[in-house]
């Protein structure tokens, strides 16, 4: 395989997660859900700064990624709880050494 067909080969894959993570607040998001599942009023308390618009879609969009759950609870009062799947679970590591190198190599 030339250097080429290398780069191509990693590059689809690359971009295709890094578009997905590149999108603001994706990232914290999913930091936000690691250690267990949440309600969305404390996912909302984990991300300051960030409006229940954009949750909504960025939680939309890693629902349809397969990468968290959604289970509504039926009330009084209806409440929905949000959690990390299998595959979500699955990028600890590279979040991990993202927040590894980014400490070492990143001006605060």
């Amino acid at each position: 395989m030339s250097s080429a067909q290398a780069c191509e080969s990693l590059g689809e894959p690359l971009s295709r997660v890094m578009t997905l993570l590149g999108k603001r607040w994706t990232g914290v998001v999913l930091a936000t859900l690691m250690p267990g599942s949440v309600y969305f009023s404390e996912l909302r308390r984990g991300v300051p700064g960030i409006s229940d618009r954009v949750l909504n879609e960025r939680l939309t969009e890693l629902i349809g990624e397969n990468l968290v759950s959604r289970t509504v609870i039926e009330g009084p009062p209806l409440r929905v709880r949000y959690e990390l799947t299998e595959h979500g679970y699955a990028l600890r590591p590279a979040l991990d050494q993202l927040t590894a190198w980014a400490q070492e190599h990143l001006a605060p």
